[in-house]
This record gives structure tokens, sequence and C-alpha cells, in this order.
């Protein structure tokens, strides 16, 4: 019963999640009742149920233009990460923290996939509360402080490597992924950041290792690497397989 639970809230975290990836990059806001992203018209109350709404839409808009699959897909995944952490922690302090930073990852990887941009003040308003709300579960607030610094500070200097490497390019890595380290840094400490960032790093090469591979039989691929969601990924993925344990 409780695991019902658990995962009815998370596709309700997931369909609020959904509001903040579409809103904002679309309107710039998230006061007022959402709308279509295809006709612009208000959405009806059914339409928002998670995944429930998109299905009973049969993934299409009134005007019969789709909607994107990632949207239910968001509502899932919220729901099997809130599932998955109950299942390692419980319910606790350390359940709505860990609830709290995989929200901030979700909604900045689809965002950067989608969009190919990493919202400042999301991601750094989510490093200030991750080091302040991870210092009180019992992280340790010299451990998220040093991982937040050195997570910057590392990712930095490889920004600055990408603009020296492709100066008439578009940099692979942007300031934006500087401060999604930063994030990451603060929101799981020092002793995890090397082994979570692994994860998006592995996948991200794998992809460009391909473009490459592409590139070289002559096929059309993509000029931008969504770099930042490739990293959100791989926190995700490490938090899930049960690594993230407190000092």
């Amino acid at each position: 019963m409780m695991d019902l639970i658990v995962v009815v809230i998370g596709l309700v975290l997931g369909s609020l999640l959904n509001v903040m990836i579409i809103r904002l990059p679309r309107e710039r806001r998230l006061i007022g009742w959402p709308r279509c992203i295809r006709t612009g018209q208000p959405l009806r109350w059914w339409q928002l149920l998670p995944v429930i709404g998109w299905l009973l839409q049969r993934g299409r808009a009134a005007d019969g233009r789709p909607l994107p699959v990632i949207y239910p897909l968001v509502e899932i995944g919220s729901a099997l990460w809130l599932w998955r952490l109950y299942e390692l922690y419980g319910f606790g302090p350390l359940f709505a923290y860990l609830a709290f930073v995989g929200a901030v990852l979700i909604v900045t990887g689809v965002v950067d996939w989608l969009y190919r941009w990493i919202y400042t003040f999301v991601i750094l308003g989510g490093a200030i509360i991750a080091f302040i709300w991870g210092s009180l579960v019992g992280a340790g607030w010299r451990e998220l402080l040093l991982g937040g610094l050195i997570g910057g500070v590392g990712f930095f200097f490889l920004y600055l490597l990408a603009l020296i490497l492709f100066p008439a390019k578009s940099a692979p890595f942007g300031l934006g992924d500087v401060y999604l380290a930063i994030f990451i840094g603060a929101a799981l400490g020092l002793r995890h950041l090397g082994p979570a960032l692994i994860y998006g790093v592995f996948m991200a090469g794998l992809v460009a290792a391909g473009i490459l591979i592409a590139r070289r039989f002559g096929r059309q691929t993509p000029e931008y690497l969504p770099y930042g969601a490739y990293l959100c990924l791989g926190v995700l993925i490490y938090v899930a397989l049960g690594s993230y344990r407190l000092m």
C-alpha cells in the first residue's frame, strides 16, 4: 500500500515538474492556469492528470498535432524515482532531501535536452538549498561545500579548455554545465562527486563517439550534445543504484 502511495505522489510530482519544464522556457512564468503547448488553450482538469491525461488525448492536442512523449516519461520517471528512494531509505529526512535533488536534476536535464539551456536561478538556487538542507540531514557542510567548490572549479577549467579548442564553434561545455557541477557537488558532497559524474560522462562520451562515427559515414548528426542532460541522468542512476550514503 505504501509503495502505491509513493508512486502516486511521484506521478503528481512529475506533473508539477512538467509545468516548470513547459512554462519556464515558453512563457517565462509559473503563475496562471496551464495551457496547451500546441494550441495555447487552457487545459481541462482531466488533461492535467499524470500520464492518464496524455493517454486520454491519445498523445495529441485538439488540433491533431502530437504532444511530446517526454512529458508522460517525466511523470513516470518521477514516480520511479520516489519509489526507489522509498525502497532505499524509507520515509524520512533523507528521502525528502533526495526527492528535492532529483526534482532539480529532472527539470534541469529535460530542459537542457529540449531547449539546450540550463537555468541559472534554478540550478544555483537549488545548490544553495541543497547545501543548507543537506547539512541538516547529516551530509556534513564541509563535505558539501568542498563538493560544490571542486565541482565548479573543475568544470570551469573544462569550459575554458573547450573555448580554446573550439574557438569558432559552439563549445561542448557551457557555463550552465559549470553551474550544474556546482549543484551536484553541493548536493552529494565531495566523496560522491566523482563517482556520480562518471555515469553521465560515460554516457555522453558514448553518444559523442556515435556522432563522430555517423559523421564519418556522411550521416546527418545533431550539432549540439546536451551534456547537462547526461550528467543529470548519470547522478539519478548513481543514487538509484544505492551508491549514496551519508558519512
